[in-house]
C-alpha cells in the first residue's frame, strides 16, 4: 500500500501527528494500494488532503526449505503471504508551475503477511528412527529397548545421559512392562542440565502386545533423538510458517494538468524506501503416540530459525491519469516504474525442542548480498463524493518487483548444504477501500 503526505501549517502538523500515530498503533499494514484521491478540479487540486485506506494484499514470493532437505524436503518454489493493509496519504500545494499547481506528496503504507504449511508423515511401518541436528551435544543413548511386538509382557526400557557444553549433567533411566493382555503403561520424563538436557518416553500395550521406547539428549550444541519397537503411533510432523513485513515510503513531486473532457493527467517522480521483511520457522516435531486414550505425550523435535530482509533505497516515476464521470463520480488509473538499490541480509540457525528443558539455539549462519532491483506497477480506482470534502474510494493494484532475496543451497565438502542467497521475482496483488478528507 502507499502513503501521501505533505503538511505547512499548524492544523496539518497535528493531522499528521494523529495519523502517524494511528500507524504506529496498528498490527496490520499494506503494501502497494493506491488509496490517494486523484483530484477533478481545480480547487480541489490545490487543497491539502488527508486519505487513510486499508485493505487486503497478496504476495506471491519465491520460497525455500529446510537446511535439512533430507529431512523436511526441499520446499515449494514459490509462496503467497497474505494478510491485511493500512495506508496513509497527505498531499501539500506547494505553489503553481505556470497555471498548473505543484504537489508534494508523501506515501506510506505497511503490510503485515504470512502463510504456513503442515505435513505429516507416520511412522507405521517402522520399528527404528534416528535423527541428529548440529554437531550433537555431548551425551549418549546408552539403553533403548522395546520387546518384539505379539510378545507378553510388552516392555520397553530407555536410559539416557547428557555432559552439556556447560559442564552440567543430567540423567534419566526409565523402565516400563505391561504383563496383561488389558495392561497400558504410557510414561514419560525429562531433566535439565545447565545448557540442555534428556528426555524419555515409555509406550507399552499388553493388548497388542507392543512396546515403543523414545529419547533424546541436546544442549546449544545439538540434538540427538531415537525411537523403537512398533512406532505405528507416531508420526512426523513438518511444519513451515512465515510472517513477512512489509513497509513502503515515498515523497514524490507532482503536477497536475487538467485536460479536455473532464480528464486530468498527473506525472510524478520522486525517492522511494521499501523493506521486505521475512521471519521463516521450520518445525519438525515427533509426535508419540500414547497406549492410554486421552493422553498426550509432548512432542520433541527441533526448529530452524530464518530471517531474510531486504532494503531498497532509489527513486520511482509515476503517471496518474483520472476522469470524472458525473460531479460526484470519477475514476482513476496509475502507472508507475523505477530503479533501486537492493541490500538483503540472512540469519538462521537451529535450536531443540524438548519438553521442561531449555537450550540455545546452535549452527548459526549469516549472509549478505546487494544487488539492484526494477520496480513496476499498475492500479485503477473509483471515486465517490458524498459531499465536498469527503471521498469514498475503492481501488485493486498489481505491483511487481524484478529481484527479491531467497535462499539457494550448495553442497558442501561436509556432505551438508550451505545457504546462499539468491534472487527471484515478487509479484503482489491488492484490494482496498479509502476514505479522503479536504482541508
Amino acid at each position: 500500500m502507499r502513503i501521501c503526505l505533505a503538511v505547512q501549517s499548524r492544523k496539518l502538523a497535528a493531522i499528521i501527528a494523529a495519523a502517524l500515530a494511528s500507524l504506529a498503533s496498528t498490527t496490520s499494514i499494506a503494501v502497494a494500494d493506491d488509496i490517494k484521491l486523484t483530484p477533478t478540479a481545480q480547487n480541489e487540486e490545490t487543497a491539502p488532503s488527508l486519505t487513510i485506506g486499508t485493505g487486503i494484499n497478496w504476495l506471491s514470493l519465491p520460497s525455500w526449505g529446510s537446511r535439512r532437505p533430507d529431512f523436511f524436503g526441499s520446499g515449494d518454489s514459490r509462496v503467497v503471504d497474505d494478510g491485511l493493509n493500512l495506508g496513509i496519504s497527505l498531499d501539500l500545494p506547494l505553489g503553481q508551475i505556470g497555471s498548473q499547481p505543484l504537489i508534494l506528496e508523501w506515501n506510506g503504507s505497511i503490510a503485515d503477511l504470512s502463510s504456513d504449511s503442515t505435513d505429516r508423515t507416520s511412522l507405521a511401518g517402522q520399528n527404528s528412527l534416528n535423527l541428529s541436528y548440529g554437531n550433537s551435544a555431548n551425551g549418549s543413548i546408552n539403553t533403548l529397548t522395546a520387546s518384539p511386538t505379539g510378545t507378553l509382557p510388552a516392555a520397553a526400557v530407555a536410559d539416557v545421559t547428557v555432559n552439556d557444553s556447560a559442564g552440567g549433567t543430567a540423567h534419566i533411566h526409565s523402565d516400563a512392562s505391561s504383563s496383561l493382555a488389558d495392561g497400558r503403561i504410557t510414561q514419560f520424563a525429562s531433566s535439565s542440565s545447565v545448557a540442555g538436557g534428556v528426555f524419555t518416553a515409555l509406550v507399552t500395550n499388553g493388548g497388542t502386545p507392543s512396546a515403543a521406547a523414545y529419547a533424546a539428549y541436546a544442549d546449544n550444541t545439538g540434538i540427538t533423538l531415537a525411537a523403537t519397537g512398533d512406532l505405528s503411533n507416531s508420526a512426523i510432523v513438518d511444519e513451515r510458517s512465515e510472517d513477512a513485513t512489509v513497509i513502503d515510503q515515498t515523497l514524490l513531486l507532482g503536477a497536475p494538468i487538467d485536460l479536455q473532457g473532464g480528464w486530468t493527467i498527473t506525472p510524478k517522480f520522486g525517492p522511494m524506501y521499501r523493506s521486505i521483511d521475512r521471519d521463516v520457522d521450520f518445525r519438525r516435531t515427533l509426535v508419540i503416540g500414547a497406549s492410554i486414550p486421552g493422553m498426550v505425550v509432548p512432542e520433541i523435535g527441533v526448529g530452524q530459525t530464518d530471517e531474510l530482509d531486504a532494503r531498497y533505497v532509489g527513486a520511482l516515476a509515476e503517471l496518474g491519469i483520472s476522469r470524472a464521470l458525473q460531479p460526484d463520480l470519477s475514476v482513476s488509473f496509475d502507472a508507475r516504474f523505477g530503479g533501486a538499490y537492493l541490500h538483503s541480509h540472512y540469519r538462521s540457525h537451529y535450536s531443540a525442542i524438548l519438553p521442561s528443558v531449555s537450550t540455545g539455539a546452535f549452527d548459526f549462519v549469516s549472509e549478505t548480498r546487494d544487488d539492484a532491483s526494477l520496480l513496476a506497477g499498475v492500479g485503477a480506482g473509483l471515486r465517490y463524493a458524498p459531499s465536498e470534502n469527503l471521498v469514498v474510494g475503492l481501488d485493486a493494484g498489481v505491483n511487481f518487483v524484478n529481484k527479491v532475496p531467497t535462499i539457494n543451497y550448495v553442497a558442501d565438502a561436509g556432505g551438508g548444504v550451505s545457504p546462499t542467497i539468491g534472487m527471484s521475482h515478487a509479484i503482489d496483488y491488492n484490494v482496498s477501500v479509502s476514505i479522503t478528507w479536504r482541508f
